[in-house]
């Protein structure tokens, strides 16, 4: 049983911080559409912060996965 609430837990934690990283990076695609809208370059920090942020909810989201395929398989 503690396997299985442990598990719950760790899927709860990694969907807050998927949560948390897609605010971050919904920040930064507006800044690049409105520079995209404008018409200018994209701010080179704008491009690293969106790039970062979706590597690192990609991590997450497999991490999810296996989290949830673990469960799935003790239920």
């Amino acid at each position: 049983m503690s396997e299985k609430r442990d598990l719950a837990k760790e899927i709860r934690m990694i969907e807050a911080e998927i949560q948390s990283l897609e605010i971050k990076r919904s920040r930064s695609q507006a800044a690049l559409l409105e520079a995209l809208i404008s018409k200018k370059d994209p701010d080179p920090a704008d491009v690293e912060y969106f790039r970062a942020y979706s590597a690192q909810i990609e991590v997450k989201r497999d991490r999810l996965k296996q989290v949830t395929a673990r469960l799935e398989k003790l239920i």
